[in-house]
Parts: C-alpha cells; structure tokens; sequence
C-alpha cells in the first residue's frame, strides 16, 4: 500500500492547525474558508437533498462549501475531500485539487504535502492574493480541495473523480505514491483532461505512460535514484576492502514486485558496477541475486519472503538493497537479521530508497545501535538556501507537529507554484489541463533565473505577461523539465536513522549528496557517517 516514504517517521497526528497571528510571519487563516478534516456525509449542494440547484454563478449556490458548475450546484466537497482553502465563491478562482494520505497509517507522509500547498498559496497572498490575466482586468484567487486517498487506491480514485467531474479542476497535486498515481492517472485524469503533477512518485513506469502530456511530476524518476546508489556502492565497496581485501564482494538486489521495486531494481542492476566488473557481468554471476519477492498488495499471489531471506542467506551478502516500502523492513529485513549466521564473520550493510523510510523502520531499529549503523538511503532532496527559506516558512505557518523535511513536501509547494506559473503562461486560454501542460514551457531554460519565493512572484508574472520565459528554481531544486516526459532530474540526499534510539526524525547528511546535473556523489562515507553520529 505505502510507495513514498516520509522523512519524518513518526510525527505528531492530527489536522493541520495555523496560528491566528500577524500576517508577515504566521499564517492568518482569518484570509481562508477551512474546515477540519472529516467525513461529509450532509446533503447536496442545494443544502436540503433532491436535485442540485440550478445557478449562473457561484453567488448562486447558497450552500457553504458550493460553487457552481455547468448550472448546477456541487459542493467542493465530499466524503474525501474535506479541506478547502481560500476565496472558493469567486467566480475567478483558480480551483487545485490535492490527493495525499492526510489521515491514516501515511499521515506523517500526506500531510506535510497539503500543507507545503497552502504555504504556497500564502506566498501568493503577500504578492497580492491574485493571478493576472493577460490583457483583462480579471484576477484570479487560488483555491485548494484537499482530498485524502488513505493510501488507498479505490479511495483516491473516488477522490480524483470528485474533483475531475464534480469540481472541475485543471489540475491535481497528487498522489504520494507511484501506484496510486498511475491508478489515478490512467483510470480518472487523462481520460478527464486533468493535469496531474505529483511531489512523490518517482517510479520508472511513470515516464513512458501514455498521458497525453498531462502527467508531470517535481519528483525525479528512479533512474536518478538508481544512478545515485550506483555511484554511492562505489564507496560502501571500498569501504568493506578495507574488511576483506580482495575477496569478492557479494550483493543482493531484494525488491518488491511492483512498478517500483522492480523499476528501481531493473535500473540499479543495469548501472551497478561491482567487483570492478559491471553487476551483471558473467564474473558476478555467483556475487550477485535479484530476488523478487512480490507485492503484498496485491492478493491473488502471497509473497515470498521465506524464499528470498534463505536465498540471500545463502549467498551471505555483504550489501542488501532493499526496494520497497513497509514490508522491506516487516518481510524483509527483521527475517534476515534474525536468521543471520554468526559463522559469516560480518553482518550486511543494508541500503533502501525513499519508500523504506517508514515508521516500522525505526521501531525495528529501536535502540540497536549496531545495526542503525549499517543502514543507508537515498531520498531526493537537496539543502540550498532556497530549501531552508522554504523551511523556515513552513515552520512558522504550519503548527501540527509535521515536517517541511519530510520527502516530496518541498515538491509539493513548487508543484503549487508551477501550475500558477502555467496558467498565467498561457494567457485567456481556458484553464484546463491541456492549455496548463503547454504552459510548462515558459518556467524551464533557456531564460533568467528566477528563484521561487513571494518576492519573485510579482516579476515572474511580468515576465509572462510580457510573453517572457524564465528558468524556475524551487525549494526541491532546478526543475528544468523533459518537456516530452513532464520530469525533471534532482540531486538525491544520504539519509540515515537517529542515534538517540528514538522515532525522531532521520539525519540527513550534508556530507554526502548526489549531484544529478555532475552525475558524481560528493563527499565521503567517513564524513557521512561522522554527519550521522556513527
């Protein structure tokens, strides 16, 4: 079910809650119609049951929460979709859906993505609360429906639909992970004409799908992640030399059976280079196992996490790649620690992707210091100084115990930002997601940089007006887009487990990063494991 894992393991619960304070440093929501979190289960737009009101504009539809959409009344809400931000009655509004877990076992790892929106719509609001039209006088508010999938397919599906065909959307920010994406992708936005752009999703089989150009994403696809990990084994090797001298170095690849697990399996078998040989050279052929363990999602095939711990026991490796999400750690990793043999001499240096970052991971840690230390990932991300403004703002707006280091939260604000962008790029062209795709073209090179922030914003709709292009810089990194597969290449971040024992956040080291523009990692394994107290 999880595909994304989150940085922050085990945040605080509950709705997002704003400080009503002074507007220049803390969220004001006396600005934004809210409502908490819940179930709607009250009658139609109308207020009172039977057919939906008949209206011409918004101001029409008497009931809260209602707008109006090809003359009849729909609430912008439903049974998951309760979260509305902003000036929802005016006729003009920009209306963006958004499809994370926001509640349930993912909260830790939805939430911080809804909230990383209404950051940006805040920005908005200091630039002036409005988005321009070209040559009118017309000025749009931006509005948000939040909707919670529950890491859950057939609930995302119905959410996406409300918002496609009851509210309308151009476009959604959604979902976290790769397959609820693609579900949501390929069953309700493309055939609706929706652009969907999620923070999250980085499978492999995202970049070739049939979209029709309406599937984006500020998140890298995992052939960086695999291309980081090739470059990072290079150290880990060296490191285990200095153990066993010239002796062979053995390898096991233990993936889930989804689009992700293997997508990222495919891609890091290809690029692995071991034993001075590639990975899947005929000299590695008894150095190296792929083992597939299937996809507990799925229900007409039981995994196989017996098969593949005695497989590996077998081959006594001395690096595991675990790619998938919980049950990397539940099937997977407790299995193989627990059947470990001591005759070995040494025990395995375990390396995840972002989907292992989970909650279970640091209770199955606990306080076991020894093995905290053998345990590295990757997770796209980067520390510029656009990131840590980006921080700083979404730590003096957002009060409910969640993180902006969480993964994908800083993927989310830009995706708000771009889709804006998009908007005012394609002039009095109605806002849909066809028109929005091609206005992706006017925020990558060739142009003036322009960071992201409240204080560009004003020049950056000038610039558009004007016909202008410029090359957007987010909190996530550059995201100068494939225009052909609506991605972007991103640097990937080393993280690692706390010291302390606890389910705090991991550290992130700023010692060992991947450069995806150099395609090199920077630092060393000594300074990162120094960065994460080992």
């Amino acid at each position: 079910m999880k595909r994304f894992g989150a940085l922050g393991l085990l945040l605080g619960g509950g709705i997002a809650s704003f400080a009503a304070v002074a507007c220049d440093g803390v969220f004001d929501v006396s600005r934004y119609h809210v409502v908490d979190d819940a179930v709607i289960n009250g009658a139609d737009a109308g207020g009172e049951g039977g057919a939906a009101p008949s209206c011409t504009v918004n101001a029409d539809c008497v009931a809260e929460y209602s707008v109006c959409r090809k003359n009849k009344c729909v609430s912008l809400q439903s049974e998951d979709c309760a979260r509305i931000v902003g000036d929802y009655k005016n006729d003009n509004a920009i209306v963006v859906g958004s499809l994370f877990p926001t509640a349930g076992d993912d909260q830790s790892t939805g939430l911080p993505m809804q909230n990383a929106i209404e950051v940006a719509i805040e920005d908005f609001r200091k630039a002036g609360n409005v988005v321009p039209v070209p040559g009118s006088s017309v000025r749009r508010p931006l509005v948000m429906v939040g909707c919670n999938d529950n890491s859950d397919d057939a609930t995302a599906v119905r959410a996406a639909r409300h918002l496609v065909d009851d509210v309308q959307v151009p476009a959604i920010i959604g979902a976290c992970f790769s397959g609820i994406t693609m579900k949501v992708a390929t069953e309700v936005t493309i055939p609706g004409g929706t652009l969907l752009i999620s923070p999250s999703a980085t499978s492999v089989a995202l970049t070739n799908l049939a979209d029709n150009g309406l599937v984006w994403r500020t998140a890298p696809s995992d052939v960086i992640q695999a291309d980081a990990h090739a470059a990072f084994f290079l150290q880990i090797e060296a490191d285990w030399r200095k153990t066993i001298g010239a002796n062979p170095i053995n390898v096991a690849i233990a993936h889930k059976g989804d689009a992700y697990g293997s997508g990222l399996a495919q891609s890091l078998a290809a690029k692995l280079v071991m034993n001075s040989y590639p990975a899947i050279d005929n000299v590695n052929s008894t150095h190296l196992k792929v083992l597939d363990y299937g996809d507990p999602d799925d229900t007409t095939k039981p995994p196989t996490y017996a098969e593949a711990i005695s497989q590996i026991i077998t081959l006594k490796p001395h690096v595991i790649y675990l790619f998938g999400t919980t049950e990397t750690i539940t099937g997977m990793l407790t299995g193989i620690e627990a059947q470990w043999p001591s005759s070995a001499g040494y025990k395995p240096i375990y390396l995840a992707a972002d989907g292992t970052l989970v909650s279970e991971l640091a209770a199955a840690v606990g306080t076991k210091d020894e093995l905290r230390r053998r345990i590295f990932g990757t997770i796209p991300g980067t520390n510029s100084a656009n990131f840590k403004t980006f921080r700083i703002l979404y730590n003096s707006f957002v009060k409910d115990g969640s993180s902006p280091d969480m993964g994908g939260t800083a993927n989310s604000y830009d995706a708000l930002y771009n889709v804006v962008f998009a908007a005012v790029a394609i002039g009095d062209k109605p806002l849909t997601g066809a028109n929005l795709k091609d206005g992706f073209a006017k925020i990558v090179p060739p142009g003036p940089t322009l960071n992201v922030g409240s204080n560009q914003i004003n020049t950056a709709f000038q610039m558009l007006l004007a016909g202008q292009s410029f090359d957007f810089v987010g909190a996530s990194g550059p995201l100068d887009y494939d225009l052909a597969t609506g991605e972007a290449p991103s640097d990937m971040l080393i993280w690692c487990l706390p010291s302390d024992g606890t389910k705090a956040l991991p550290g992130i080291t700023t010692e060992q990063y991947y450069d995806a523009a150099g395609k090199t990692m920077s630092g060393t394994l000594d300074l990162a494991r120094k960065d994460c107290g080992m």
